[in-house]
């Protein structure tokens, strides 16, 4: 059975034209498509689609609104952000909601194939220079969650050190000579312990923490 998306965004030929681009594919197919962020909430909770692709600018509910709506109606639906908007405060706004993906429009055809790929394989993907800038912006920060570090172990340090380099778990397994299992695991007791959403937010924990060292942002 292929995956299921939900496509939203209020602008006619941007919608089209993302469904065009996807379309085609055995592992997943578009299965409902919406004009707006409340579209979006009563579609997923009606049909449960594995992945909802949202637009964050839309009529009546934000896509950031609908991301936490979503993640609510039908936590099993994974929640990626599509959208033209090159915005630190969109990018740390998507990922407290919920989103486990977030991706620029202009991005090539194989770039959102792979990043729609990789979200519904369970990982989280973020557009890669946001998420640099967003570290950066976070090492500026005051230090925080100090205490909630001091809990994790020497390999989950380590492990988060990575996951803060923006490695994925087979290239943390592969540096770490470990397996992506086992990763994983280190992972989510992270996210737990951490009390984070998910792991760009554990990311971003770290580095305010002073665990992970970046060069800061340029004005």
């Amino acid at each position: 059975m292929t995956a299921s998306i939900l496509v939203a965004d209020d602008h006619d030929i941007a919608r089209a034209g993302l469904i065009a681009m996807i379309g085609g594919q055995e592992d997943f197919h578009v299965a409902l498509d919406v004009r707006d962020g409340t579209e979006a909430v009563e579609a997923a909770a009606l049909h449960k689609p594995d992945l909802a692709l949202l637009d964050i600018r839309m009529p009546r509910m934000d896509g950031l609104a609908a991301t936490r709506e979503i993640r609510r109606v039908s936590p099993g639906t994974r929640v990626m952000i599509i959208t033209m908007h090159d915005s630190l405060d969109y990018l740390e706004a998507a990922i407290e909601a919920g989103a486990t993906g977030y991706l620029l429009k202009d991005a090539s055809r194989d770039d959102i194939l792979r990043t729609i790929r990789r979200v519904l394989s369970g990982d989280a993907f973020f557009d890669g220079p946001l998420v640099a800038r967003l570290l950066k912006r976070a090492a500026t920060k005051p230090q925080t969650n100090a205490s909630a570090l001091e809990t994790l172990t020497v390999r989950e340090r380590e492990v988060l050190t990575k996951v803060a380099e923006g490695l994925t778990n087979k290239e943390i397994g592969r540096a770490l000579k470990i397996s992506p299992g086992t990763v994983k695991i280190h992972v989510e007791r992270i996210i737990a312990k951490l009390g984070a959403g998910d792991r760009t937010q554990a990311a971003v924990m770290a580095v305010r923490g002073g665990l992970v060292q970046t060069a800061r942002e340029e004005p």
